[in-house]
């Protein structure tokens, strides 16, 4: 973006067009064309009490089926080789070193300024504490137990969702199991070595909102946990993990707006009494300094991010053959607008089979579905795409295998109890192969306890590369006196591997590109004045733009207060003047 001078506002504006022009014409055909058909937009609202019919309990069969896609996770989880593989010095290192700050200063925000929020530094401290050993291997191992926790989560909300088919109970069954292999196959716990799955641990807190959001419109849930539940989980999202955290208070914005037009204003008087006294809670336990520089951060690292890191997003179709990440950016918009297309006719056209508590959830799902996109239009590449597409996804899978199920019974293609009966063993028994293949490891499970004290009790050498190694050692002794150390090229992990917290909050230092964070960065190295800084890596750039090109202010600030000390293995390291 910023070496084609191209404003981060282009490709949200190119999104919105690309999404709703098709929609709004779509939206006026089927006024002109189905007008007979088209709702009153004044009983859109008009909710009727009609939850009875989703508060069945679930069949024998579906137990069954919860019980056994849950064993297969569990096994899949204790079956699974360790994540040994060599480290990645930008991604592992921003939440290693975050979690270093933090164990060091007892600070968050004013340790370290992070790109995802708190969830950096109190993931690796929190595991840090249950294996009572600071390590690469412990860190790593956390994430596998939030993927477990997404895949629990998405089970439970397929089963919500197929509360709301409007089948026979033999047919919802093949929906639950259908719809259940597809949710579970879109996240895998081999995302710590292969790039990013549609569904990554980050999205934990999505899934919780979802089910919440269900019960309180589906099953007119309204009672005040549901209230503070939901209230709280955008809000406590936003600490962890600030991008999310945003879209889920965007969301929540019009699930107040929707009980505004429910007429249900005690409710909303509920929804702002927990939302600020979250965060008087959250000032009171996290301090007033850590909040207000919290609030600070937001608006700089949104208004800055894309200029950071952003990539233009391909144009669609035009581009594919050009750019490697063109077909999937495609793609993704299309699967968009298609799940936009799909529930515009839901909620517009009458169905009986479709109420408006169903049109409203969908509505929402929808809403979520466009404002997760966001995050495709900053990084634009195949991974960050890829990633924000698992709701427009969900959206299509619902609807098309319902229409399947829906034709199929309808037309008694087939209709013997006995066949389908088959046919939910013949579907369970093929989901549940193919969630599992590959996965059961006998030898793992029954050395679990072994593996994971071996693998958390790793030396940190065991994931670094020579070159890295040859450095830090040498920092480590011509540093072995100093309590911080200073990182200005894009290994952000050396702070960790020293044992030590970085000196400026900025140890990831592209992130304070703003000149305002330019000049605090520079007051920071005045206050701290570290005797060494590591200056440049030859190997670990970003975009092939030096961190040197990037911070102007602060290089030149280095290169006047610091001379070349050494370089090893493709670090140069300066010394101060002043030491000199």
């Amino acid at each position: 973006y910023s070496n084609l001078n191209y404003s981060s506002y282009n490709d949200v504006v190119r999104y919105v067009l690309f999404i709703f022009i098709p929609i709004l014409t779509f939206l006026m055909s089927l006024f002109f064309f189905k007008k007979k058909k088209f709702i009153n937009l004044n009983d859109l609202f008009l909710i009727k009490n009609n939850v009875h019919k989703y508060y069945k309990k679930p069949t024998k069969i579906i137990f069954f089926c919860i019980f056994s896609f849950l064993s297969l996770i569990s096994i899949e989880f204790l079956s699974l080789n360790m994540p040994d593989f060599k480290m990645d010095y930008w991604h592992d290192g921003d939440y290693l070193t975050a979690a270093k700050n933090f164990s060091i200063n007892n600070k968050i925000w004013e340790s370290s300024y992070a790109v995802h929020g708190a969830s950096m530094s109190i993931y690796p401290n929190l595991m840090w504490k249950i294996f009572n050993v600071e390590s690469i291997g412990a860190y790593r191992i956390f994430h596998w137990f939030l993927i477990i926790l997404v895949k629990s989560l998405c089970l439970y909300f397929a089963y919500q969702l197929s509360k709301i088919v409007l089948l026979k109970e033999t047919n919802k069954n093949i929906f639950f199991i259908t719809f259940s292999f597809l949710i579970l196959s879109m996240s895998d716990f081999a995302s710590l070595a292969n790039g990013y799955n549609l569904i990554s641990f980050r999205d934990l807190y999505l899934f919780l909102f979802l089910i919440l959001l269900f019960n309180i419109i589906i099953l007119d849930k309204n009672n005040l946990l549901h209230i503070i539940l939901i209230t709280t989980i955008p809000s406590a999202t936003m600490l962890l993990h600030t991008d999310i955290g945003i879209y889920l208070n965007f969301s929540l914005i019009f699930l107040i707006l929707y009980f505004y037009f429910i007429n249900k204003k005690k409710i909303i008087l509920n929804i702002s009494a927990t939302f600020f006294l979250f965060w008087l809670i959250t000032i009171f336990l996290i301090g007033y300094d850590e909040f207000l520089l919290f609030i600070k951060n937001i608006p700089i690292m949104a208004s800055s991010i894309d200029y950071l890191h952003g990539w233009v997003y391909p144009e669609p179709f035009f581009d594919i053959g050009d750019s490697k990440h063109a077909s999937r950016a495609t793609k993704g918009l299309l699967l968009q607008l298609l799940a936009g297309l799909i529930v515009t006719y839901k909620i517009f056209i009458k169905n009986d089979d479709f109420d408006n508590r169903k049109k409203i959830f969908f509505l929402f799902l929808f809403l979520l579905s466009f404002i997760f996109y966001r995050t495709a239009l900053g990084r634009s590449d195949a991974y960050h795409i890829r990633m924000s597409g698992e709701l427009p996804l969900i959206i299509i899978s619902f609807f098309c295998i319902e229409y399947i199920l829906i034709y199929i019974e309808r037309y008694k293609i087939i209709s013997n109890k006995k066949t389908i009966n088959y046919f939910i063993i013949i579907i369970f028994s093929l989901s549940i192969l193919y969630i599992g293949q590959s996965k059961f490891n006998y030898q793992n499970i029954k050395n679990i306890k072994d593996r994971y004290l071996n693998f958390v009790k790793l030396d940190d050498e065991y994931f670094m590369d020579k070159d890295v190694i040859n450095m830090v050692n040498y920092l480590d002794k011509i540093t072995n006196k100093d309590k911080c150390i200073q990182n200005f090229t894009n290994n952000h992990a050396i702070p960790y591997f020293l044992k030590k917290s970085s000196c400026t909050p900025y140890y990831a230092s592209i992130l304070a590109s703003p000149n305002i964070l330019q000049e605090d960065y520079i007051s920071k190295i005045k206050a701290s004045n570290p005797e060494y800084i590591i200056y440049m890596s030859d190997k670990y750039t970003f975009d092939e733009i030096k961190v040197s090109e990037r911070l102007k202010a602060v290089n030149n600030y280095i290169n006047l207060n610091y001379n070349f000390h050494k370089k090893i293995d493709g670090y140069t390291i300066f010394k101060s003047i002043k030491v000199n």
